[in-house]
């Protein structure tokens, strides 16, 4: 099995006897920690808005996560569906929506959609599609198809060449994350795999690092994806050609959104 702990967090912890004691980024504790560093980015927020008013129908938010998009999303009057694998991320997003307003929230496998009716937009934000394998976005392109509307939009992010090279290079930081009490320090490790084609991420809070202390580590493994090898996928999958645009952020070109809808063949869904 692929260990997910980096060489980098191991080496650390031997130094003072400790061990890791991996935990899913996206579930258990690990909900409060991506809530906090992911939770205040605004990223993406305002293309989506701009696509939901453009496109009719109800929204469907995959990898939805904390509610960082299907938040502003109802708050805008949308009719939302969020779909993620993690319970404990649904009940943080439940906890977030506006006070009279529904969202029908699904635990599911993005991969397996297996939903009720139609949508006029599905979004898959946060850059969210590098968590799947080829095989896992093949199922994913074909889930969205059965559930868009004939003229409905599929919007997915990516990271833009602004950031690519610093996904590409095994490396290792202290970062500061916000808390309840105060910004903590974390180390951040990212080891490259794979011939560069994997990047398996730890996050580890330093005040947990003490002699012959097991240590909780945060861990996800994501794919190094290009918006080129998700445009060819796509048009393979039976969607257009995807139109890409920056995402407004402080880097230009860090974040690019690839907007795409089912091409009216489907001999090329699979």
């Amino acid at each position: 099995m692929t260990s997910l702990i980096t060489e980098t967090v191991a080496a650390r912890l031997d130094l003072v006897g400790a061990t890791a004691r991996g935990q899913d980024l996206y579930a258990g504790v690990g909900t409060d920690f991506y809530d906090r560093l992911v939770g205040p980015d605004r990223a993406e927020v305002r293309e989506v808005l701009a696509l939901a008013r453009a496109v009719p129908g109800p929204v469907l938010d995959l990898a939805a996560g904390s509610g960082r998009l299907t938040v502003p999303l109802v708050r805008s009057g949308h009719h939302v569906t969020a779909v993620d694998l993690s319970a404990d991320m649904l009940a943080r997003l439940r906890g977030a929506v506006p006070h009279g307003a529904t969202v029908e929230c699904v635990v599911a496998d993005m991969r397996d959609l297996a939903l009720d009716g139609r949508y006029g937009l599905v979004i898959l934000g946060a850059t969210s599609i590098t968590v799947l394998d080829r095989e896992g976005r093949a199922r994913l392109y074909a889930g969205v198809r059965r559930h868009l509307d004939s003229t409905g939009v599929f919007a997915l992010t990516v990271a833009g060449r602004a950031s690519a090279d610093r996904l590409a290079v095994t490396t290792d930081r202290e970062i500061v994350v916000p808390g309840s009490a105060g910004d903590e320090p974390y180390l951040f490790a990212q080891q490259i795999e794979d011939d560069g084609a994997v990047r398996v991420v730890n996050w580890v809070r330093l005040a947990d690092i003490a002699p012959g202390a097991e240590v909780p580590v945060l861990t996800s493994r994501l794919h190094v994806l290009s918006p080129e090898i998700l445009a060819d996928e796509l048009v393979a999958a039976g969607f257009t050609a995807p139109r890409i645009s920056p995402v407004r952020t402080p880097v230009p070109g860090e974040i690019l959104l690839l907007t795409t809808s089912p091409s009216g063949d489907r001999g090329g869904a699979r």
